[in-house]
């Protein structure tokens, strides 16, 4: 049996450095091996990681969509139910950009650069312009009231407010708006204020009105008795004209209630006196010294003429086409009438003063079957 050859030292040699070459490769192949395993395992879990985050991102997203949308539709549902006008403007106001007017103010949904012309009547524009200027130069909330042209055609009043929206560098990008019709609270504000004006005015005229009727009685009174009881009869008749306006609207009255309560004191429950004519307002001054006069002529009658006796008849008429006006006033069956020799101030007070009131004149005739009195001017209510 043949015996195997013998390696020599070198083949022996050879050999072994190819096992530790194949060994060092194989180790650096395991190496490479188990870091592609690593890196694919760190990818897996960092693409979990990602879709975590993305998933948690979008539910997020999706929640606050939906609750800006319930959050919008609850402001515009209390808008609508308030009947607020809602609108939206660009940065420098130059165009309106939607308008949602509640029935107020005429609606436009396309950009409108002539809305300061078409909405606000020319007396308001200029203080629409200076509250625009200064809210974008001090990037504050617009607030104004003003006048606005309706849908109606008519002009009303809006409390307006606005508020700018910002972009991420604080400049102006829009303005959201919403306004308010405040018409039925300013025209009370200048219905008083109307009344005030005639209130004040009234008063002044009552006040010199009295200071003249109490220095012209005292001084043609023949005693102090005499004048104190004149001044009071016609503070009275005064008093009960001031009744009269203010039982109506301040500035007017109907002339039917002015003769019944100028009338009352001397009213006995006769036909004595009769008055006939059309409803017709007079100015409160009108009220006022129409008072006077019949309270003069009342009291006359019922010392001198046709109310001093039991058969003396009064018949007051009046009227007159559009804005003319007459009163007469005109007494019979009284005692026999004589021309005065001294007028006091009574006759000055009713052909004078009370004609001015009228922008007309007046006659007081002393006829022997009894007085008349005729005024004739205009009616100002």
């Amino acid at each position: 049996m043949p015996y195997p050859k013998r390696m020599n030292h070198d083949a022996r040699a050879e050999t072994h450095d190819d096992n530790a070459a194949l060994e060092a490769e194989n180790a650096a192949l395991k190496k490479e091996i188990a870091a592609l395993r690593a890196e694919r395992d760190t990818n897996v879990a960092n693409t979990a990681r990602d879709e975590a985050i993305r998933g948690a991102v979008d539910r997020e997203t999706e929640r606050g969509r939906k609750d800006r949308a319930e959050l919008t539709a609850q402001l515009d549902a209390l808008l609508r139910s308030s009947s607020e006008v809602r609108y939206r403007l660009n940065a420098d106001w130059s165009e309106l950009a939607q308008l949602s007017g509640g029935g107020f103010i005429p609606d436009t949904s396309a950009g409108n650069a002539n809305w300061l012309e078409e909405y606000i009547p020319d007396e308001h524009r200029d203080l629409v312009r200076k509250e625009i200027r200064r809210a974008i130069a001090q990037k504050d909330t617009y607030h104004i009231e003003h006048k606005v042209n309706r849908v109606d055609g008519s002009v009303g009043w809006a409390l307006s407010r606005a508020v700018p929206l910002f972009d991420e560098a604080g400049e102006i990008t829009s303005w959201m708006g919403a306004a308010s019709d405040i018409s039925d609270r300013k025209n009370a504000e200048e219905f008083q204020k109307l009344l005030n004006d005639e209130l004040t005015q009234r008063m002044k005229n009552i006040f010199s009105m009295v200071q003249a009727m109490t220095t012209q009685t005292l001084r043609q009174s023949r005693s102090l008795e005499e004048g104190r009881t004149a001044v009071s009869a016609r503070l009275g008749a005064l008093s009960r004209a001031q009744d009269i306006l203010t039982g109506s609207s301040y500035a007017a009255a109907d002339i039917c209630g002015v003769i019944d309560e100028a009338l009352a004191p001397h009213q006995n429950g006769s036909d004595r006196i009769s008055y006939a004519g059309p409803p017709m307002l007079l100015a409160s001054q009108q009220v006022l010294g129409l008072s006077l006069a019949i309270h003069e002529l009342a009291t006359n009658a019922a010392k001198y003429g046709a109310l001093s006796n039991e058969t003396g008849r009064v018949s007051i008429a009046w009227g007159g086409p559009e804005s003319a006006f007459f009163f007469e006033w005109v007494e019979a069956d009284g005692p026999r009438v004589e021309e005065p020799t001294r007028h006091g101030f009574g006759s000055r007070l009713i052909k004078e003063i009370v004609a001015s009131y009228f922008d007309g004149n007046a006659s007081l005739d002393f006829h022997a079957e009894g007085v008349r009195f005729r005024l004739n001017g205009k009616a100002r209510a």
